[in-house]
Order: C-alpha cells, then sequence, then structure tokens
C-alpha cells in the first residue's frame, strides 16, 4: 500500500510539474509576446487608445482570453517551427497586424504565417471574443500585475482540468 502511495504522488508530482512548465511557458509567452495574434516573441506592440481597463475585464473574458492564448500557442509553434525550416534561420519578427512583417518572407513562408493569423483570429473568435478585445486585454495585462495574476489562474485552473480528465 505504501509504495502505491508513493508511486502515485510521484507521478502526480511529475504532472503538476509538467503542467507548471507549460503554463509558465504559455503564460511568458503571452506576456512578453506583444499583440496577440503573433508569431515571435520578440516584437513590441504598438499602444492602442482603446486598450481594456483591468476592471471592465470580467471573469469570463479573462477565461476566453485563457482559452484563446492555450488554443493559439500550439498553432504559433507549428508556424514558427515550419518558417524557421523554410528560412533556415530563426523567423524575424512577425506581426498580423502589419504586413510589412509578412512581406518581408519568402512566398511560402508568407502563406504560413497568413494561415497562422487567420487561425489565430478564428482561434480568438471562437473563444468569444473580437481580435481588438483580445489585443486590449494583452495591452493591459502588460502593466497590472493583478490582470496577470488572475490571467495565469486561470491557464493553471484550464490546465488542472484537463489534466484531470
Amino acid at each position: 500500500m505504501m509504495s502505491f502511495c508513493h508511486e502515485y504522488f510521484r507521478t502526480r508530482l511529475k504532472q503538476v510539474l509538467g503542467q507548471s512548465i507549460v503554463i509558465g511557458s504559455l503564460a511568458t509567452l503571452s506576456l512578453v509576446s506583444g499583440l496577440i495574434p503573433n508569431l515571435t516573441a520578440g516584437s513590441r506592440q504598438e499602444v492602442f487608445s482603446s486598450a481594456a481597463r483591468a476592471e471592465d475585464i470580467n471573469s469570463t473574458e479573462i477565461k476566453n482570453y485563457a482559452l484563446a492564448v492555450l488554443g493559439m500557442e500550439p498553432v504559433r509553434q507549428e508556424a514558427y517551427n515550419e518558417i524557421k525550416k523554410i528560412i533556415g534561420q530563426e523567423p524575424p519578427a512577425i506581426a498580423c497586424y502589419k504586413t510589412e512583417s509578412l512581406s518581408q518572407l519568402p512566398r511560402s513562408a508568407r502563406r504560413i504565417a497568413v494561415n497562422y493569423c487567420n487561425r489565430s483570429k478564428q482561434i480568438v473568435e471562437s473563444n468569444n471574443l473580437s481580435s481588438e478585445r483580445f489585443n486590449a486585454i494583452t495591452q493591459e495585462m502588460q502593466g497590472d500585475d493583478n490582470l496577470k495574476n488572475r490571467i495565469s489562474n486561470e491557464l493553471i485552473r484550464i490546465q488542472n482540468s484537463a489534466g484531470s480528465r
């Protein structure tokens, strides 16, 4: 019995640590990536006058935002890796809302980036947010630790509920 409990807790600890790494990576991605959808982590975002205010962001929007981030990340990783393979190096900063960042890519890589941008928009909208609202929340999160924590906690909650299924 003791061996079973020890093995169970060891397995559970591995799951929790693995989830924490994934969640931390996703949270970091969403915090540093600028406006989403965005293909690379290093690009800077534009400032919008219609930025969301933290107190105006309700728990439903937090959940929808977190679900969108989780949905976009695998798509972003795949597009990033495909573009990297095509151009033979780290891709330049690519932002969906900046057409000049897309035009610097070879045609096949540009097609992948455009597909990523379209798919990201669909993911955001399928999670009941407009691109504008998603970007406004991202912008607000950059300077609001309380909002960052709310979103991080929601990412953790979603990951934990997905892991327990």
